[in-house]
């Protein structure tokens, strides 16, 4: 059987031409340097006792010690080994590392969604080309959001299986819908799946309502059954993960609250999920939905890069690029806009006229819902019943992110309405004049209307920053109405010349390959300029340079000089609770995570902020890193002689009946009593301790610590470890036998120790987990059977052909 090469070249100049243009926008990576980004610097933080554990003994652990007194590693490190569909994306990666291996794959995702809707390759690859230049992908790249671009970047996949099953391509359809899905948790970033699968209920709600209508009850079931397969492997693959942080988040600030009254002393929220204000906080404005239309409407970022020829820069006699707070949007910061493209949205708007299909009323919908969404506390009318009434979706917050799915619609129906256009015929194409005219009237003449009229509507004032800057406050206003006046006129440009390009096609003064190369051209233009703003050359160095960023301060030098087995420090020379940086040398107090834990957190509200140095002393804060005097050179070190240490004995107890009242007695803890809730009151019958004996740490691991024990009569032991239970992973055995371990002052572990001498273990062994790695193994290895099942069926009917 010959194979049509000929028939399979444009499909390999696509992925060429889309390969091309990840390697030229990064190449930087290919000359050796690696990209910088802000998120991944506070990774190497958190994760960095994990990683070295790993390196050390060739094994994952669990549990790191190095944030907020200890917590799981499942949102920080876990990796998921038993997946095996890590190595199918590896593959899709062409075997590239980031950041050009997960754009290419992005585009190829995309690229296989528009060839399984049936537009073809060349307007396939626009499509794919406008969906991995939107500048979101960028803008969250550079800031390290790594999970949350590769749940959007495996969406297409997921979709496309769908496509396949309402074509009644069952086999293939499986094979991709289960895969994508399966690709898409991998990622792991479930805000974005779950505002991902809120649009897609629609679409495959909507289908099988018209199968019902059509009685075709067949097709209906085997649906339901492949959804079902389908979405419990791929749940399935990822499930040790999965599962382990259900339980996880139960624990943590985004579960239900322990204490009665917030920190501020006001009453605490009720039932699961983050509060309002906090959820909230990143709510977009119309300002700020203006931005996905005009990059710079709302002035770019808080930290725009400014050109030392710009006007602002002679007004500040700059003479080389700057950074300046040029954003004015309703944002407390933002690094850059959600800009989508303006050629994507004409192009999509072109679709709506031409588009043949009740598909466009979803890609519609879905956007519309994306954009409401994202205003969050600014369109509360939606979002507030939402909140409280959609099932997990009160665990999310920053709002204005589920953007990064609207950047799926656009280029889908910016491809299905080009689609749409080129697949009629000569005298059905002259009909579509008036589209064109009414599409280019909508968009350049938006454009237009803001390029003239928007200096003068809006007030070009931030609530926050522009505070700070009240010297050049005028200047900076002035900036702000270039930035969109010119930005504005560019956008109309780019929409009046690709309607230029469509109204030569449609007069047969092109053909659709040449009209479909021109666009792709328009859309470099649109697109790489704004990109190139927030991720560029600039944001890529050596390695030498980057692991400069790693060096350890004098402080940290100073510190690393105790060889004791395990202590903490408290760095209060950076935001101490949302900074990992110190993490990367230290088992520290503070750290970096949206996911802590939430009794954690209200020590941090209810007693660290208020400054009790008691409840420091018992987390065994050995160092403080203090900032130099009046905040200039190398912040300082200062040892407390005051910490208690890793384990203690104590002579007596206090116990209290509720939650409130057992973080208020830390107002007085020391290292002679403990505080414990009356839950555990049959645990401590008939003890009756003295305190006296010995207790020290004898070993060391991040999962695995080990005490040993000297006392003549029954004790209660307290621990400066945080109390992760009951029965959620830690262990404890004394001489090699089973034991309990209570909680005490809160959130640290308690045990009693019977007289004599003893080896007391602690070690975190999740059986959640573990079982979940099994159920994972199995999940991938069936899934990647369906989908070389799928390969064969399609290489089988090809030899047929």
């Amino acid at each position: 059987m010959k194979v049509n090469i000929q028939k399979l070249l444009p499909y390999f100049g696509a992925i060429a031409i889309m390969l091309l243009v990840n390697v030229v926008y990064f190449l930087p990576q290919f000359q050796g340097k690696v990209p910088e980004m802000g998120d991944i610097v506070q990774y190497r933080g958190m994760s960095k006792e994990a990683a070295d554990y790993l390196d050390k003994t060739g094994e994952e652990t669990l549990w790191t010690n190095s944030m907020f007194g200890g917590m799981p590693t499942y949102q920080i490190s876990a990796s998921n080994p038993s997946n095996l569909l890590k190595h199918v994306q590896h593959g899709l990666f062409l075997g590239l590392d980031r950041p050009a291996g997960y754009f290419f794959f992005g585009m190829l995702s995309m690229f296989i969604l528009m060839s399984v809707f049936g537009a073809n390759v060349w307007i396939s690859m626009l499509s794919a080309l406008l969906f991995g230049l939107c500048t979101n992908h960028f803008i969250l790249f550079e800031a390290g959001h790594s999970s949350k671009i590769m749940t959007i970047f495996t969406a297409p996949l997921l979709i496309a299986g769908l496509v396949l099953l309402n074509k009644k391509s069952y086999l293939y359809g499986a094979a991709l819908f289960t895969l994508g899905a399966g690709l898409n948790l991998y990622a792991n970033h479930p805000q974005m799946t779950y505002y991902l699968a809120m649009a897609l209920v629609f679409y495959v709600g909507v289908e099988i309502i018209l199968a019902a209508k059509k009685s075709e009850w067949a097709h209906i079931g085997k649906l339901m059954v492949i959804y079902l397969l389908g979405s419990a492997l791929a749940l399935g693959a990822s499930w040790s993960k999965i599962s382990a942080t259900i339980d996880y988040t139960k624990d943590t600030m985004r579960g239900t609250p322990i204490l009665t009254t917030k920190g501020d002393g006001g009453e605490a929220k009720k039932g699961e999920g983050l509060e309002y204000d906090y959820a909230m906080a990143w709510s977009n404005n119309s300002i700020d939905i203006l931005s996905s239309f005009v990059p710079y409407a709302a002035g770019g970022s808080s930290g725009q890069w400014v050109e030392k020829n710009s006007k602002l820069a002679r007004q500040l006699n700059q003479n080389k690029a700057f950074q300046a707070p040029t954003y004015w949007g309703g944002l407390p910061f933002t690094s850059g806009p959600a800009y989508l493209g303006i050629l994507a949205i004409f192009l999509a708007v072109l679709g709506f006229f031409t588009i043949r299909h009740w598909i466009k009323w979803w890609l519609l919908g879905a956007v519309l819902l994306t954009f409401i969404l994202s205003m969050g506390k600014n369109f509360a009318v939606i979002n507030d019943l939402f909140f409280n009434y959609l099932p997990y979706f009160n665990r999310f917050r920053t709002p204005n992110s589920v953007l990064s799915v609207t950047t799926l619609f656009i280029p889908i129906m910016a491809g299905l309405g080009l689609h749409g256009l080129m697949a009629m015929t000569k005298e059905e194409r002259a009909s579509q004049l008036r589209s064109l005219y009414m599409a280019t009237g909508i968009v350049a003449g938006g454009c237009a209307l803001l390029a003239v009229l928007g200096p003068s509507m809006f007030s070009f004032s931030h609530e926050t920053s522009d505070a700070n800057y009240a010297q050049i406050i005028e200047a900076l206003t002035d900036y702000r109405k270039t930035m969109l006046s010119s930005s504005a006129w560019k956008s109309c440009l780019i929409v009046l010349g690709a309607a230029g390009v469509l109204w030569l096609y449609i007069k047969n003064t092109i053909t659709s390959t040449v009209g479909v190369a021109l666009l792709a051209v328009l859309g470099l233009i649109d697109l790489f300029p704004v990109d190139k703003t927030y991720f560029s050359d600039r944001n890529f160095v050596s390695e030498r340079v980057y692991d400069r960023g790693f060096e350890p301060r004098s402080a940290d030098l100073e510190i690393l000089k105790d060889k004791d087995l395990s202590y903490r420090v408290y760095d209060a020379s950076i935001n101490t609770f949302n900074a990992a940086s110190t993490s990367y040398f230290h088992k520290t107090v503070g750290g970096y995570s949206a996911v802590k834990l939430q009794r954690f957190q209200d020590l941090i509200d209810k007693q660290i902020g208020k400054g009790n140095q008691r409840v420091l002393d018992m987390l065994n804060t050995r160092y403080y890193i203090v900032p130099a005097n009046g905040g200039q050179g190398e912040p300082g070190v200062q040892r407390n002689p005051n910490a208690y240490g890793n384990a203690w004995l104590v002579d007596s107890l206090i116990w209290v009946n509720t939650p409130d009242e057992e973080i208020a007695a830390l107002d007085s803890v020391t290292n002679k009593v403990a505080i414990v809730h009356k839950e555990f009151s049959e645990y401590a019958k008939g003890l009756q301790p003295d305190g006296q004996g010995q207790i020290a740490l004898t070993a060391y691991q991040p999962n695995k610590l080990t005490y040993e024990a000297n006392v003549a009569s029954d004790q209660l032991a307290v621990f400066s470890e945080i109390w992760y239970g009951p029965d959620k992973g830690w262990h404890v055995t004394i001489d090699g036998q089973p034991s309990d371990h209570i909680r005490v002052n809160y959130l640290l572990r308690g045990l009693k120790i019977p007289a004599g001498k003893h080896t007391i273990e602690f070690s975190f062994k999740p059986e959640k987990y573990y079982r979940g790695e099994k159920i994972s193994l199995a999940s991938s290895v069936l899934i990647l059977l369906l989908v070389i099942g799928a390969i064969g069926m399609g290489v089988k009917e090809g030899m047929k052909e």
